[in-house]
């Protein structure tokens, strides 16, 4: 039963208790680890808080590839035995058995155990940081959830750590429940998240509970609240959109006043990750990522084309002999001890998103004069013409435009589907797309509202056994 029980919902203590906090417990040399002996002094919840970001990584090749090709940005040609998951998520095939699921689904409940299991302890603790790992704990619980939302609608919802017993008895939420438990979550985080980031860069200040909920809000179909919370966001003056999106992406420059919240990579100490998008040939003749991605662009004008057309040759190492070659967006050199290993980090927010979420917000009231102001600035920094009433003036025609530009804008970074989704964009988009590739025309009409979300996982259906608790998506 313990076996099965490892998988379901990742809430339960007695498993998660290795499953989440193996990594911050091993600074002790014996297996005596307790709660009641880790969750003693400032630095203990300093060291958990820290684990709770680690989780962040675990599935972030959803984010870069996954994501990619659920959208229109990459595209899988034909099935094989080691990317069927990714075929299967490419032509809206995708199923409850499919692995992908299983993966993000028990990752972000670890996540969420080693978020609760802090925020648990730290009750009634006398530390000194008490209300700053607080808000990060609930910042992290709080994307961990909403983005399980965005892909599987409502999940199980608990705020404390449970039993086995009790974790399969944690129903799936209502909307109202998910949203009211972000909005008191990470208003909470907006009051007390620092205002300005410390020597620990990657971790999270108000602006990033701002933006997150200003997506949330935006999800919700809220946006005079969106419009606020993304207006107090913009008067921070520590942030702000870079010279071009290429700067964003400079290694030379982590962490930048554009990069809000990111999955931060060190490749000096031994903490980076192997090459993102790399080939061994720099033809120009490649399918992903794909035509109908780069076709989004002003060839002639948009500077941030050259991001996901061009690669670059690394230089020659002993690791790597043969001719390499790495997307220009995700570029960067191999560290010179860790030979194997670079440090892009991985943006998932920035501020050109609060501009472009604003923009969103205002054409959502049917402001659309004020809207363009919002998107010219992404625009305009990409060397493209300002626009204005004169050219769009229709709200569904600005919104299928803000869809592009946030294409343009967000290339490979995770969040084109989740956009068309949101925009009501996802099926006409793609019941009308047809992709050549090499004289063979792939469709995607087999797009239905059911595959807006995607399938409960199989395993944690049969292992609950119980509709009333755990049900399967329509159409699934």
């Amino acid at each position: 039963m313990k076996r099965y029980i490892k998988n379901i919902l990742m809430l339960s203590f007695a498993v998660l208790c290795l499953a989440g906090c193996e990594k911050f417990f091993t600074q002790y040399p014996t297996n005596s680890v307790t709660k009641n002996n880790f969750y003693q002094t400032d630095d203990d919840f300093n060291q958990a808080v820290r684990g709770c970001y680690a989780r962040l990584k675990s599935n972030m090749s959803f984010h870069l590839t996954a994501l990619a090709y659920r959208g229109d940005e990459c595209i899988q040609t034909a099935m094989t035995t080691s990317n069927q998951n990714q075929y299967y998520l490419d032509r809206f095939e995708e199923n409850p058995s499919c692995a992908i699921m299983s993966d993000i689904w028990n990752s972000w409940y670890s996540g969420i155990y080693r978020c609760n299991d802090v925020l648990n302890q730290i009750e009634g603790k006398e530390i000194t940081n008490a209300a700053k790992y607080k808000a990060e704990a609930l910042f992290l619980r709080s994307w961990f959830y909403f983005t399980l939302y965005r892909c599987f609608g409502v999940v199980p919802l608990t705020t404390v750590v449970v039993t086995p017993e009790e974790a399969v008895l944690v129903p799936r939420c209502t909307k109202e429940q998910m949203l009211q438990r972000l909005e008191e979550d990470l208003n909470f985080c907006i009051e007390n998240l620092p205002k300005t980031r410390n020597e620990e860069v990657a971790r999270v200040t108000t602006i990033a509970a701002q933006a997150l909920l200003g997506k949330v809000y935006l999800t919700f179909g809220m946006y005079p609240e969106a419009e606020q919370v993304l207006a107090d966001a913009m008067e921070d003056p520590e942030y702000g959109l870079m010279p071009t999106t290429a700067d964003v992406f400079d290694v030379k420059n982590k962490m930048n006043k554009e990069i809000i919240f990111a999955l931060y990579y060190n490749k000096t100490n031994d903490h980076g990750h192997s090459f993102w998008w790399d080939s061994t040939s720099e033809s120009t003749d490649r399918t992903n990522p794909t035509q109908n991605l780069r076709d989004l662009y002003d060839k002639d004008a948009d500077n941030r084309l050259s991001l996901i057309r061009d690669w670059i040759q690394l230089e020659k190492s002993e690791v790597y002999t043969e001719d390499r070659y790495v997307l220009k967006k995700w570029y960067d050199n191999y560290d010179q001890v860790y030979i194997e290993q670079v440090g892009n980090d991985f943006p998932h927010l920035r501020y050109a998103d609060v501009v472009l979420m604003m923009a969103e917000a205002l054409a959502m009231q049917d402001r659309i004069a004020e809207a363009h102001t919002y998107m010219n600035m992404t625009r305009q920094r990409a060397g493209l013409i300002s626009l204005d009433l004169t050219n769009i003036s229709d709200k569904d025609a600005f919104i299928k435009e803000l869809a592009n530009e946030r294409g343009r804008e967000f290339a490979l970074e995770g969040q084109r589907w989740f956009d068309l989704v949101r925009l009501g964009l996802a099926i006409n988009h793609f019941k009308n797309l047809v992709v050549d590739y090499k004289g063979r025309i792939i469709k995607y009409d087999n797009i239905s509202e059911k595959n807006l979300v995607f399938p409960i996982p199989n395993d944690q259906i049969e292992i609950v056994n119980n509709p009333q608790i755990l049900w399967q998506n329509p159409g699934f």
